[in-house]
């Protein structure tokens, strides 16, 4: 059996508090859903025999807003084989991401039960919607890799004009990976690329050292990244799947904006991941004014000044992460008394903040990389993108830490 999660409604995007879904109790400890969800990735389709319906509603007396939330399970067919009242009204046409379906779904008085204790609907949601934010921040890698594994299988067969620093050859024009403006790109989609790789694999065993690490301390370490560095994964990796896929449309030139290619399907496809399992922006706020302010920054700062001692050598990389930590850190510390006094600061500078953690963690991601190929080894595989991160990525670091800046009282 597959499952759903439907959350979303016509007037409730984000703001699930403002969910009217009704969820009316039975004498046979059943409930009768009634309302309309939409956005509902496989709502309806014929791939296994049973589709589990997971639904945010409210009970009769349930409080307004997110508090009045439960959960239920109404599956499209019941045990006795009858089918549910449970409806899709209407398949959404997207942008893109055409491969999977979205459905406008309704449901008619259908039975469900409860799952979870009433009023905590959203508590037993989080505990997919969290796993489903990091998918996505993996899926926007895989957007990534895949827009520059054609991109740069293009670039390695089409000639155009000649290089700058190819001189002269008997070819009538030379490879564009050999001009400077394709490399650019492309060593810069692979430096995103693969220290993201590196924090979603770190991620995923700190969520083994959760479930299975016998010691405590362990434990809250781990859980203290992965609720940290998940709204980051999420936000900024999505934002360079698309907007890294674009720069790799423009590695085609004219033929990334043709269908055949593919290249613009990607683009497309990867819009989307910016959006849904809540807004990047609303993982910025997640980051900053639900996690970082609430400790004083207590949390981050430990996560970062841990990062911090256990790099060891005075390479350039080396020396530019402590220094972002640092930055990071006391610009933190200053965001934490501003907050004190003026609520709104933190809402205005949380994607500028969000942007300025992926940077720090994205470079220390490259020094472990670093440290993992062996001394003396040249790689063009690596050192590239290296190159890149420092001189075309690294740098955005300062410009957020000045926007944020600008604003503090």
């Amino acid at each position: 059996w597959l499952a759903t999660m439907c959350l979303t409604e016509p007037q409730a995007g984000s703001d699930l508090g403002l969910v009217r879904t009704k969820a009316l109790p039975q004498v046979d400890s059943s409930y009768r859903l009634s309302g309309t969800k939409i956005f509902i990735s496989g709502g309806e389709h014929d791939l296994s025999d049973n589709i589990v319906h997971l639904v945010l509603a409210r009970l009769p007396d349930a409080p307004p807003g997110p508090k009045g939330l439960s959960l239920f399970l109404a599956p499209k067919f019941m045990p006795d084989g009858s089918r549910n009242p449970v409806f899709c009204e209407r398949i959404e046409e997207k942008m893109g991401l055409h491969g999977s379906a979205t459905c406008v779904m309704r449901f008619d008085e259908a039975t469900g039960w409860i799952v979870g204790a009433p009023g905590r609907g959203l508590n037993a949601m989080f505990v997919m919607m969290n796993a489903a934010r990091l998918h996505v921040g993996l899926q926007g890698i895989g957007l990534l890799e895949a827009a520059w594994q054609k991109a740069n299988a293009y670039a390695q067969e089409r000639r155009q004009m000649r290089a700058p620093e190819r001189g002269t050859s008997a070819a009538e024009a030379d490879l564009i990976i050999e001009h400077p403006a394709m490399r650019r790109i492309l060593d810069t989609q692979r430096a995103w690329i693969d220290g993201g790789r590196v924090l979603a694999y770190k991620t995923a065993l700190k969520l083994d050292v959760i479930k299975h690490h016998p010691d405590g301390e362990d434990k809250a370490e781990a859980e203290r990244w992965c609720s940290l560095v998940t709204p980051v994964l999420k936000a900024a990796w999505t934002t360079q799947a698309f907007n890294g896929a674009s720069d790799c449309l423009q590695v085609f030139g004219g033929h990334g904006y043709v269908r055949e290619w593919g290249i613009e399907q990607i683009v497309r496809d990867a819009r989307v991941a910016m959006i849904y399992e809540g807004t990047n922006e609303i993982q910025a706020i997640d980051l900053l004014v639900r996690k970082v302010l609430p400790d004083g920054g207590i949390g981050l700062t430990t996560l970062l000044q841990q990062l911090k001692r256990k790099l060891d050598g005075t390479q350039v990389l080396h020396t530019a992460v402590q220094a972002q930590v640092t930055t990071l850190c006391e610009l933190t510390r200053q965001l934490v008394q501003a907050n004190t006094s003026d609520k709104a600061l933190a809402y205005w500078v949380a994607d500028d903040y969000l942007r300025a953690v992926a940077l720090t963690l994205l470079a220390w991601a490259w020094v472990q990389i670093g440290q993992a190929i062996e001394p003396g080894t040249q790689n063009t595989r690596w050192s590239q993108p290296a190159t890149a991160l420092q001189h075309w990525v690294l740098p955005e670091f300062a410009m957020r830490m000045q926007i944020i800046s600008a604003r503090l009282p």
